[in-house]
């Protein structure tokens, strides 16, 4: 066993486990976002264009694209274009509800790590105090401060790697959090975008702007 694991005593075990499990969950939800379809303003047009003009070999490569994220959604609004628009908006609220849950899972795991390993480093470096200042009353020799230094250094190490948990895991948790939302809400106004188009509708700047003065 390392001098430095050693060092942290019981807690070591609990924050080694916090650790593997916040590396484990941090690539997992990486890859999950990496591999959603990039949302830029070209495949906006695109994507409009599309809904103006379907054509159905199109639709089915949308669908089976493989990537996850705005093309499937896409793809699948356009191959049930038949249906009613009221069923049409149930089917793609539902999609999103389920691509909310698909991206944010884990995420609260995540954030439970971030506050759960600076508490476990601080249990450590009172249980690593405690045991410091019982040595301390055993020894009948004058206590020098290297006795001293030496006992905080080792009392203090499980909070230091505590932190060093719980920083990466509160930032990918939130990190990941706003990058979901970000993204849902751009896929969001793409695909409401689309649904006027398919109605033969298009939202222009002016249009907009006039809604959102209408909204305010």
């Amino acid at each position: 066993m390392p001098q430095w694991f050693a060092t942290m005593g019981a807690v070591g075990w609990p924050l080694g486990l916090c650790s593997l499990i916040a590396a484990a969950l941090i690539l997992e939800r990486l890859q999950v976002f990496l591999s959603l379809a990039p949302l830029r303003q070209a495949v906006r047009q695109a994507a409009l264009s599309a809904c103006r003009d379907c054509d159905p070999q199109e639709c089915e490569g949308l669908w089976r694209s493989g990537r996850r994220g705005w093309s499937q959604a896409l793809g699948l609004l356009l191959q049930h274009r038949q249906l009613a628009p009221a069923q049409r908006e149930d089917m793609l609220g539902c999609w999103l509800l389920e691509e909310r849950q698909r991206l944010c899972r884990y995420l609260r795991l995540l954030q439970l790590i971030g506050v759960l390993a600076p508490m476990l480093g601080l249990l450590g470096t009172v249980l690593g105090m405690v045991a410091m200042f019982a040595d301390i009353a055993a020894v009948d020799q004058p206590v020098t401060p290297a006795l001293l230094a030496d006992g905080l250094w080792q009392a203090l190490h499980t909070t230091i790697w505590g932190l060093l948990i719980a920083i990466p895991a509160l930032a990918a948790g939130q990190g990941f959090a706003l990058w979901s939302e970000r993204y849902l809400e751009g896929v969001q106004a793409l695909l409401n975008r689309c649904h006027l188009a398919l109605e033969g509708l298009e939202l222009t700047p002016a249009t907009a702007t006039t809604a959102r003065w209408a909204g305010a």
